[in-house]
């Protein structure tokens, strides 16, 4: 590693707080060089940020953002609704975008993220080639739309490769999933190393899940190393078509194929059984929750009682609410209502402690899922951080932690920094106006 102390920094910044050692510190002094945190220290000098906690920027682990298009159109429903109607609805709105379509929706969701406080995301990214399933020209055509999107906004990218090739057991794709398909797995992992030679954002791997890829395909992609996601036991009905298919439950398909291990991240995983969360255990693999979407969905409750060595981070997945203050603290919440009582993933007579929990989660706990270095405030880390404003009202009395995490707002980051470059001014992003007209001109053709 190269000393940081060598040259002059790049950025000093001195909050009134900075959150360091799980705590947040006053009279202390961030140095930034070349992109990353080149030192973090005390300091007598006066704090050139008021009234500003500074922390490391939230870590988006998953993410679709084409969904962001369809937000408040699947409120409604005739009939029964559920996951599965949801989906229907999803797939429409896949099926009319263009890549100018592709790159607009993702500016505006990754735009979102950086205005709550993300400062990284991992796109969970599954739609490929054209409506009938024809690759473009460049088979990369729509992934490099996404990346693009995430250039105009200035947010951290890991662009998770999807491998997807069918509807079910025994089921060929449907017309309206064509687009995510492919039959040959070689494919996919040459995308994503073609992906990972372009530099300037990162690239993995995703096997979208046991209903999308057949077990000979899964094992095809055991070979790849870094970083692999795949939704994992999300529905009971997935669930079942696995047991049918396989004669053993989603996560054990995943071991049985080798691709089970630390490198490996179940998304939701909201439909566990103790063999299961066992196994995670043992094979020291992750988990990725997107509670804000698992309530939308109907998905069900990640049981996070019986994961406390486990690993955790946060996604957004379909969009429904871009708030990584409402995915964290949904963590605990939902364990409080299932099990009737309060400090679940925390007991401590600390005031700071389950919300300092709470955002590792958020934060390092999703650089380590996207295999990243970021998402802490050490020496070599990347300078990705937020200023966030604790003189607003939500926590104008009581401890500072608990207060921004259980009743904070999204609003209060004001300032962002990704790899030391600011890209967020008291608020506001320099393009917003630009990739929201952009992005609200592709929903009215479609």
């Amino acid at each position: 590693m190269p000393d940081h102390h060598s040259s002059s920094p790049d950025l000093l910044l001195r909050p009134s707080w900075l959150w360091v050692d799980d705590a947040p510190r006053s009279g202390m002094e961030i140095a930034v060089h070349e992109g990353r945190i080149a030192d973090v220290r005390e300091s007598d000098l006066p704090v050139n940020l008021p009234g500003r906690l500074l922390m490391p920027g939230f870590v988006n682990a998953h993410s679709h953002a084409f969904q962001r298009g369809i937000r408040g159109w699947v409120q409604c429903a005739s009939g029964d609704d559920n996951f599965w109607s949801w989906r229907e609805r999803m797939y429409q709105l896949a099926s009319t975008l263009n890549p100018d379509g592709v790159q607009a929706l993702s500016a505006l969701a990754y735009l979102e993220m950086i205005q709550a406080g993300f400062t990284t995301v991992g796109e969970f990214h599954y739609l490929h080639h054209q409506p009938d399933g024809t690759p473009y020209a460049d088979r990369l055509e729509l992934a490099h739309r996404v990346v693009a999107g995430s250039d105009e906004v200035g947010i951290r990218m890991m662009l998770l490769r999807v491998a997807y090739s069918r509807a079910g057991a025994g089921q060929p794709a449907l017309p309206e999933q064509r687009r995510f398909c492919d039959a040959d797995m070689d494919g996919v992992l040459a995308d994503v190393e073609a992906l990972r030679a372009l530099g300037g954002f990162s690239a993995g791997l995703a096997a979208h899940s046991v209903r999308a890829l057949t077990e000979g395909q899964l094992r095809a992609l055991s070979s790849f190393e870094g970083p692999v996601h795949a939704h994992v036991d999300e529905q009971p009905a997935e669930v079942a078509q696995c047991l049918a298919e396989h004669g053993c439950r989603p996560l054990e398909l995943f071991d049985r194929v080798g691709l089970l291990g630390p490198s490996f991240c179940a998304v939701h995983f909201t439909h566990p059984s103790p063999n299961e969360v066992a196994l995670l255990i043992e094979r020291q693999a992750q988990v990725v929750a997107c509670p804000t979407t698992e309530m939308d969905l109907g998905d069900g409750f990640l049981p996070v009682e019986s994961l406390q060595s486990v690993p955790l981070s946060i996604g957004t997945d379909s969009h429904v609410r871009i708030d990584p203050l409402a995915e964290i603290r949904a963590l605990e919440w939902h364990a409080r209502a299932r099990l009737g009582k309060r400090c679940v993933m925390v007991q401590s007579e600390n005031p700071g402690a389950l919300s300092s929990r709470l955002l590792s989660i958020g934060t390092e706990g999703g650089a380590r899922a996207l295999g990243m270095n970021t998402g802490r405030l050490e020496i070599g880390c990347e300078a990705d951080l937020i200023a966030v404003d604790m003189g607003h009202l939500a926590c104008a009395t009581g401890p500072l932690l608990p207060n921004w995490v259980f009743s904070g707002h999204p609003t209060q980051v004001r300032d962002v920094w990704v790899g030391g470059k600011q890209v967020l001014w008291d608020g506001h992003h320099p393009e917003e106006t630009r990739i929201r007209e952009r992005a609200l001109a592709v929903l009215k053709s479609v």
